[in-house]
């Protein structure tokens, strides 16, 4: 029940930071995206440590759920069904958020590829105004 708990606790965590990085997303704020990815990682390598931990005690989980006292089992169900559901949530938020970035991204594809466009057009017409003034004199 104390390895659910901590991982209901993580996820919690994770739940929170999904919460900020869809503003941190939406405002394009770039640096604390990062620093806020950084803190998820740390949140979701300790979840793994305690997924590794519940791995090694599920091995016979049936029965020591069977073994537990009714008020335990209904508890250690509840704590799995809210980790399952954050965790959902946090997919779900990850997935809007990966459609934004690819839409921002692809809006800065859009811009360079103007910028671009709009250079090579600037560089044709100096080369032509160029060519043109070829052959005139110094009074133009």
């Amino acid at each position: 029940i104390e390895l659910l708990e901590r991982q209901r606790a993580l996820v919690g965590e994770l739940s929170e930071l999904a919460r900020q990085q869809a503003g941190l997303t939406e405002s394009g704020q770039t640096e604390a995206l990062l620093q806020l990815l950084g803190r998820r990682q740390e949140i979701i390598d300790r979840f793994a440590v305690t997924q590794d931990d519940l791995g090694r005690l599920t091995g016979r989980l049936s029965e020591r759920v069977r073994d537990l006292a009714e008020p335990q089992r209904r508890q250690v169900r509840s704590l799995i069904d809210e980790i399952g559901e954050a965790m959902a949530d946090v997919l779900q938020r990850d997935e809007q958020d990966q459609e934004a970035l690819r839409a921002s991204r692809d809006r800065v594809r859009r811009d360079i590829a103007t910028v671009d466009t709009s250079k090579q057009a600037h560089r044709a017409y100096v080369r032509r105004k160029l060519i043109d003034n070829r052959f005139a004199d110094s009074k133009g």
